[in-house]
């Protein structure tokens, strides 16, 4: 029962919860809370589908001895000692746990390449780049296009993450404009925004056939350049950012970043223009904290659906 369970809810929040999500306004208002939930949707629903096939593995009849433990059930019903339900359900429930893990792996290791890439890329425009940066905090690299974007790890020795801004861009922008640029991209490292949308572009494409996953990457991309936008906006004016915004979105920039997804121009841009000039009512605290508390119960409820059910079954068998 444990693993229909299990899947039913990762189909509903797959199938029911992701688009409601990612048409909830409430996100616009704290775009924190929304990068959380979906963060929250996407561990209960990976979760859901790992615990599942682990308890198709850990399949046991009642007359089966509980004492020989955990690892002579798997042995047991994986080399036919059960009847055949038992041996398919193993057999199931361990090609469900070997294709998300394979597939898990093999997403990792393509963005882990592609990272590497675009980071060999910016050092060689950087060794290029003469004379010490204008920009304290930031590594200045010559190109005819005005962008601005945080690449995590290091591109000169003795910092975390680097700020990227191109001599186009601080030709095209005010100083007061410059100050919001750089205050946005702080704001994606103090947030450790890649973290999430790595997370989410992980899942997209490791499984490509999932919508939810495709919408939680996109909503995640969206929602973490609101939250640098508010974080700018604590110490530069709104009208500046919103400026800069105008000044450094256009075709020629659009896809400026690809492996950097953390840029200036990044999400919507005419959802972040309008936010910037007519910010929303933040949320009140009762909503934060019901939202607050579905975030944190979602990836567990996979966990006590398999708790309950594995000591309803050891329970049952006790009792014999």
């Amino acid at each position: 029962m444990s693993p229909l369970l299990l899947v039913a809810f990762a189909a509903a929040l797959a199938l029911l919860g992701a688009p409601r999500l990612a048409a909830a306004g409430w996100v616009v208002r704290s775009p924190r809370l929304g990068v959380a939930a979906w963060l929250a949707l996407s561990a209960a629903i990976l979760l859901s589908g790992l615990l599942a096939g682990l308890s198709l593995l850990l399949y046991w009849d009642c007359a089966h001895d509980l004492v020989d433990g955990v690892w002579h059930v798997c042995l047991d019903a994986l080399l036919g000692r059960h009847n055949g339900t038992a041996r398919l359900a193993a057999f199931a429930g361990l090609a469900a746990l070997l294709l998300i893990g394979a597939r898990m792996l093999y997403s990792a290791g393509r963005l882990y390449a592609a990272h590497r890439t675009t980071r060999s890329r910016l050092r060689l425009l950087v060794r290029l780049t003469t004379g010490p940066s204008p920009l304290p905090g930031a590594t200045v690299v010559a190109h005819p296009e005005p962008a601005a974007y945080l690449v995590p790890g290091p591109l000169l020795p003795g910092r975390h993450a680097d700020i990227v801004v191109t001599t186009a861009a601080i030709d095209r922008l005010a100083a007061t404009e410059l100050s919001a640029v750089l205050a946005h991209e702080r704001g994606h490292h103090a947030g450790r925004h890649y973290a999430a949308t790595r997370w989410m572009r992980m899942l997209a494409q490791a499984f490509p056939w999932a919508r939810c996953f495709r919408l939680g990457r996109q909503q995640v991309d969206r929602l973490v350049e609101l939250c640098a936008d508010d974080t700018a906006a604590r110490s530069a004016a709104r009208i500046d950012l919103a400026r800069a915004l105008v000044a450094m979105a256009g075709p020629a920039t659009s896809g400026r970043a690809g492996d950097a997804p953390l840029a200036m121009h990044g999400g919507d841009a005419l959802e972040r223009l309008h936010r910037l000039l007519a910010p929303p009512a933040p949320l009140g605290a009762p909503a934060r904290t019901a939202i607050a508390a579905t975030c944190g119960l979602l990836p567990v409820t996979p966990m006590a659906l398999a708790v309950v059910e594995r000591t309803v079954a050891w329970a049952s068998f006790a009792g014999l």
